[in-house]
């Protein structure tokens, strides 16, 4: 099955007060301990307001960059479906989540069967991300606008068509204030 990785990285930060992917923790750019989780994986990272600023970290990555970035997170979501148009699936990745494991990313990937339309990770009972999005479902999510994700599309589902899997924490914790990364700084999975 070919599965490909967005991680979306356009965002402004506004809860931040800046580009918070640029934020370290454990010397290394939030952005590049993201990537590095997906690495084995064929990927694109979808970038913003923040183009020129993290263009000089991704040089050996694929970007594209969405000049509709104000408009929300569905014209990423978008533009990285239309790169990956030909895949079984998406794992639709957060750039500000860099406590996702490797291991998480195998079970989300090894729990997808041709019965679900997507796999949601869960941490006792609270689901998370990254979560993966079959073919079947790119058509509904080009119909979306704004600021909204597949959870929109997810949420009107039947339990029969979504595949959950068990993971670690770090399919919880994203960083969206400063606060969140001092508190987080030193936590590991």
């Amino acid at each position: 099955m070919n599965i490909g990785v967005i991680i979306l990285a356009a965002g402004e930060g506004k809860r931040f007060g800046g580009d918070k992917l640029f934020a370290k923790i454990d010397n290394i750019p939030i952005i590049m301990r993201t990537i590095g989780i997906y690495e084995d994986l064929e990927k694109v990272i979808i970038v913003g307001k923040y183009v020129n600023e993290l263009l000089p970290l991704l040089m050996d990555q694929i970007v594209i960059y969405n000049p509709f970035w104000k408009e929300g997170i569905s014209t990423s979501i978008k533009l990285g479906l239309r790169f990956f148009k030909d895949y079984d699936a998406v794992l639709v990745a957060l750039g500000d989540m860099p406590f996702v494991t490797k291991d998480d990313v195998d079970k989300i990937i090894n729990a997808f069967k041709p019965s679900c339309k997507a796999v949601i990770p869960t941490h006792k009972g609270e689901k998370g991300n990254p979560v993966l999005i079959s073919k079947s479902l790119f058509g509904e999510i080009e119909k979306l606008r704004g600021d909204l994700g597949a959870k929109v599309i997810l949420n009107k589902m039947g339990m029969e068509e979504l595949c959950f899997v068990e993971c670690s924490e770090g399919v919880l914790i994203d960083i969206d204030k400063k606060e969140d990364l001092m508190r987080l700084g030193n936590f590991h999975p």
